[in-house]
């Protein structure tokens, strides 16, 4: 196993210590790591997935979904949404409206928006979650557009609009691992944000 295996079959950026991940994107890396052909038990991964299917009263939905079994903080992400699409396992149904929101999503309310808006200027980026800022969780738990279209295609599903703006989307000259992961872009970026000995390094 590579140490930067963790015990539950995902990838990191880091090294694991015994099979603990010390970091908190293992989906998208594990995405990363499928697309270049690395070794990987599906098996072990899909069971890892429903882990992260955590049952909720207070949900509408009736689950939300975490990034790492038995560790719902910090809240699951965008790129971790990404990955498990990737990966076969997240279903446009495991997502309330679009959003992956862990907390109920409050109707909306323009003046406390704004209000919370301007408390976020130069705060980091966990803020609005650790201080319960829910007219927020609308914007930063929403799947974007591009995304969704990536999210269907997954699924053999076709949405024209999202699709379009994909194709938007893709016209730009980003390099990422995202980009690479969605339209086969920004390869590059491997050799730079991994460490030489970091197996995604050889993708």
């Amino acid at each position: 196993m590579s140490d930067y295996m963790d015990k539950y079959g995902m990838y990191h950026d880091k090294p694991c210590v015994a099979g603990e991940p010390k970091s908190n994107n293992a989906w998208i890396y594990t995405a990363y790591a499928e697309k270049g052909k690395l070794p990987l038990d599906k098996d072990l991964i899909e069971v890892t997935f429903k882990k992260c299917i955590i049952p909720t009263t207070e949900l509408t939905a009736g689950f939300y979904l975490i990034r790492t079994p038995y560790k719902s903080c910090p809240p699951i992400s965008r790129d971790e949404i990404l990955g498990m699409a990737s990966l076969g396992f997240l279903k446009p149904e495991h997502l309330t409206g679009w959003s992956f929101s862990p907390y109920e999503v409050p109707k909306f309310n323009l003046i406390k928006t704004i209000k919370q808006l301007l408390e976020l200027r130069g705060k980091h980026r966990n803020y609005f979650w650790q201080n319960n800022m829910d007219q927020i969780y609308r914007f930063a738990f929403s799947v974007p557009l591009q995304d969704r279209h990536f999210i269907l295609q997954t699924w053999g599903k076709f949405n024209p609009f999202y699709w379009l703006v994909a194709k938007i989307d893709a016209m730009f000259e980003a390099k990422s691992g995202m980009d690479w992961l969605k339209y086969n872009k920004g390869l590059e970026v491997m050799k730079e944000e991994f460490p030489e000995n970091h197996p995604l390094r050889s993708v």
